[in-house]
């Protein structure tokens, strides 16, 4: 019997998380299921721990890689290799909830849909679950409004989705034929990869988005985003890849993507202590895109600069603060 959902979870030197996310997508009470994981050069035990977790479930599928080729590759093959129509993609830190199943029945009532993605939480290092998703994206909240349950994004779904990257990439479902047909993740994106597609599949067709928190996103105890270069040059690089079609159809969302720009910009520059840049490039953003959070961030800025505020890198456990305080 061929499945009717493939679960991709890419991994690297995951031994001591990756059973979290794996357990998760056995939780999903589907019969049919195929569990796609993709072993990416692995120095540590995760080869071993994966091994033993397949031989005691046929519904796991290890795909073993000799090198390091990074997270987009790693999804691109378990894409290829997928038996089913639909993909559901978990990172190897986070964990799905059981609820995943009840989307899957939904898109096979809408095959027009070519991907819906859901709210999440984030579960913290001290056990606390912290905020919903959404809330966190402001023009993708104003068009939600009160809506509830499953929320077709019609002819706004390029905008939004260009705007903003309000997409969480655990929990994100898509066509098989839909994401093969885009070309899958970009390869030479090593951050930015999964908007660049979730973009590219907006072009191609309704998007759907599910207010239930169907995902776990887990931060992990010391984890900071440390290649700051790399992800402020590839949010960059998706926007112009794509500012064209928005010009025509959403200019609105081009000066959202242009103050994501300039945010990421601005946390490179706080991230090495450059606080007049820090201050420049939030307040660029600000301009571009006006908003109640980055307006604080802004006004934080500025308080470094003053010498109010200590300069330097922000834990995740007090981004996370900080987010909470964002939503109001």
């Amino acid at each position: 019997m061929s499945p009717r959902l493939s679960i991709v979870i890419p991994v690297r030197n995951g031994e001591s998380f990756v059973d979290f996310a794996i357990a998760s997508a056995q939780a999903v009470p589907l019969a049919d299921l195929e569990i796609l994981v993709v072993d990416d050069g692995s120095t540590d035990g995760t080869p071993a721990l994966l091994r033993d977790l397949a031989e005691r479930d046929p519904r796991i599928v290890v795909v073993r890689r000799d090198s390091n080729h990074g997270a987009a590759a790693a999804r691109n093959e378990a894409i290829r290799r997928a038996r089913a129509p639909y993909v559901c993609f978990l990172d190897a830190d986070d964990a799905l909830r059981p609820t995943i199943a009840d989307r899957l029945t939904w898109h096979e009532y809408h095959p027009d849909v070519v991907m819906s993605f859901a709210d999440h939480e984030t579960l913290l290092p001290d056990g606390t679950i912290e905020q919903r998703h959404a809330a966190s994206w402001p023009r993708f909240q104003r068009f939600l409004g009160d809506a509830q349950g499953i929320v077709l994004l019609g002819e706004h779904g390029f905008g939004l989705l260009f705007g903003e990257n309000p997409v969480c990439t655990t929990g994100t479902m898509a066509r098989r034929d839909a994401l093969l047909g885009a070309g899958g993740f970009a390869r030479d994106l090593r951050q930015a990869e999964d908007w660049d597609l979730w973009i590219r599949l907006a072009r191609r067709g309704e998007i759907a988005y599910s207010t239930r928190p169907e995902v776990l996103h887990a931060v992990r105890a010391g984890s900071l985003m440390t290649d700051v270069d790399g992800v402020s040059e590839n949010v960059a690089e998706v926007v112009r890849r794509h500012w064209r079609e928005a010009v025509l159809r959403h200019p609105g969302a081009l000066m959202a993507a242009l103050s994501a720009v300039q945010v990421s910009r601005a946390e490179q520059a706080r991230l090495r202590c450059r606080n007049v840049g820090a201050a420049i490039h939030y307040g660029a953003g600000l301009l571009l895109q006006p908003g109640v959070a980055l307006a604080r961030d802004f006004a934080r800025a500025l308080a470094v600069l003053a010498g109010l505020r200590p300069a330097g890198a922000t834990p995740v456990e007090e981004r996370a603060r900080l987010a909470r305080e964002a939503m109001g």
